[in-house]
């Protein structure tokens, strides 16, 4: 059933202010940005992380082998290029094909991401001959999860699921509605029985009525 808004007008439309769109768009952004940051940190990591003695398989520094660019280099490139996307679509998030940009940002984010978390475990399966993470402590195994696998994984799978989210959510394009600050007429709908119930009864014909007047008998007539 259509209802109408007497301070926009508009009827059977989603209705957004202007605060939530910018809040909308402000929020969108960020997630473009973390996605174009951690997927850098995701593919720069097993080329710059050993000049600080931070190697998760071993290798040295800025060394280009197979599963650096398997692993590392090719699902960062993806990654960036879904935070891109994000980036792009999100002054236009009011139009169909702008969400249908951002659904496709978060899929090809969300394949990227979960290439960084399965990846070092498939590639023993796959093309390398031998693990891809290095026996250490503990402690030294987990930071070397974090930083080269789960972490960027991970969080670049938020991101996508965000983005696809928005875009599933909002199926029908928000419009936006300038702040009302004047003073806003308002109707008051009165039902058909409350006017009857208004409407005062006619009055009682009066008790004290004039008697009725006799007759004019002409006198000769008796």
């Amino acid at each position: 059933m259509a209802t109408a808004d007497s301070r926009t007008g508009h009827t059977g439309r989603a209705r957004v202010g202007v605060p939530r769109l910018w809040a909308a768009r402000s929020s969108l952004f960020m997630v473009g940005l973390v996605a174009v940051v951690i997927s850098a940190w995701g593919g720069i990591i097993p080329f710059f992380g050993p000049t600080f003695s931070y190697s998760a398989d071993g290798s040295g520094s800025w060394h280009w082998n197979l599963a650096h660019t398997v692993l590392a280099f090719a699902p960062a490139i993806v990654g960036i290029f879904a935070g891109m996307l994000i980036l792009a679509r999100t002054p236009g998030t009011v139009q169909r094909s702008s969400r249908f940009g951002l659904g496709s940002a978060g899929l090809i984010a969300l394949a990227a991401g979960g290439w960084f978390v399965v990846g070092p475990w498939a590639w023993p399966l796959t093309l390398g001959s031998s693990s891809y993470l290095v026996q250490a402590t503990p402690l030294r195994i987990l930071a070397n999860l974090l930083g080269y696998s789960f972490g960027p994984g991970l969080i670049l799978v938020a991101c996508g699921a965000f983005a696809l989210g928005w875009a599933v959510r909002h199926q029908r394009p928000p419009v936006a509605v300038p702040a009302v600050t004047g003073p806003v007429a308002t109707e008051q709908v009165v039902s058909p029985r409350a006017e009857e119930a208004t409407v005062a009864p006619p009055a009682p014909p009066s008790s004290e009525q004039a008697p009725p007047e006799s007759p004019n008998i002409p006198s000769g007539s008796v």
